[in-house]
């Protein structure tokens, strides 16, 4: 029987929150009324008592029934000078700012470590996403030896670091050519060449990725496999700078080409969005005169008009993969390169068929 699919509750949200603004400070010092935590959080008093009980549960805060809860722990940073037992994320954004899909597979991930006796701190750690990190990297080091390091939304520069120092690293990610460290994600070069051959099979043979100018490794794969897929036909890749304004200029210069692309693969949801927006605007009937499919899932794209085919990963089992290989890593495994990558559905829509 399939295991049902978690849903973030706001107590969940809430108490992942608290945690990250928790493990921050010092032992000892007073958190917030709830007054001012309920309205900064946007969430009710009785949310906010039950995400307060989680934390007390853990042992992170103590404190209540009348006065105010205060921070437990023996340190700055909520954390002893044994950190063998902590699993640490990395992140260049606050908790709060993550994706949701993202929060989904740390919420797995924290129940699973939690089970193995380990603890999953998540750290906001923004110096480290520099194109120097070293100096800030050794620093930290030196003074903290996780179970393991998971590097969210890593630099070039970080993958680098970390595994020429052959650290516990794990990338919840795609991993830069030439580093060997051990991954979990989505198999963007086999997904673009699955894209490239649904194209082709249409009868399409102007083709165009539509990419932001980005350094992430997953993107550079899709950009590998669109165009290995595409040798025998035209293949167009145009990056743009990520805002509504630059995927519309790109699309623009596409469609004045004598030539124009009538087959669309489009890297990001929001994106995909605007690329829809963009060609239903001209005039483009789907999918009759073109076809789009998107590189990636995001629930609002299910409210989409004509709906967007698109490819998904299944999160659980995404969850599942990563929060395995980070146990093993954890618990003195074979910390060289081991790339899992999961291969997407194709979820069908209007703009393809």
């Amino acid at each position: 029987m399939l295991r049902p699919l978690k849903r973030q509750s706001l107590v969940a949200q809430s108490v992942a929150i608290l945690r990250e603004y928790v493990m921050a400070r010092c032992a000892g010092e007073p958190l917030p009324s709830e007054r001012v935590m309920c309205a900064q959080l946007g969430i009710s008093r009785m949310t906010l008592r039950a995400a307060l009980g989680r934390l007390e549960e853990e042992r992170l805060i103590k404190g209540g029934k009348g006065r105010r809860h205060r921070i437990a722990g023996p340190q700055a940073g909520g954390r002893g000078p044994d950190s063998s037992r902590d699993v640490i994320v990395l992140s260049p954004v606050p908790l709060q700012a993550v994706d949701p899909r993202v929060l989904f597979w740390i919420d797995e991930l924290r129940e699973a470590v939690a089970k193995e006796g380990y603890r999953l701190e998540f750290q906001q750690r923004a110096t480290f996403y520099g194109k120097n990190p070293a100096r800030v990297l050794e620093e930290v080091v030196s003074q903290v030896r996780p179970a393991a390091w998971l590097l969210y939304l890593s630099t070039h520069a970080m993958q680098t670091w970390f595994s020429a120092r052959g650290l516990p690293a794990i990338i919840p990610g795609s991993c830069y050519p030439a580093v060997q460290l051990p991954s979990v994600d989505v198999d963007y070069r086999a997904t673009c060449r699955h894209a490239v051959g649904r194209f082709l099979a249409h009868g399409h043979r102007c083709l165009a990725l539509i990419n932001p100018r980005s350094e992430a490794a997953g993107d550079i794969e899709s950009e590998a496999g669109f165009q290995e897929a595409g040798a025998a036909v035209e293949t167009l890749v145009a990056q743009h700078d990520g805002t509504v304004a630059g995927v519309c200029a790109q699309l623009g210069r596409l469609l004045q080409r004598k030539v124009p692309p009538t087959a669309f693969l489009v890297s990001r949801p929001a994106h995909a969005l605007t690329t829809l927006g963009y060609l239903v605007q001209r005039g483009i009937k789907f999918p009759r005169e073109a076809v789009l499919i998107a590189r990636d899932h995001d629930s609002f794209l299910e409210y989409a008009v004509p709906s967007l085919a698109r490819y998904q990963v299944d999160p659980v089992l995404f969850a599942h993969k990563l929060s395995r290989l980070v146990l093993e890593i954890a618990s003195g495994g074979d910390a060289r390169a081991r790339d899992y990558r999961i291969l997407p559905n194709l979820i069908p829509g209007q703009t393809l068929s």
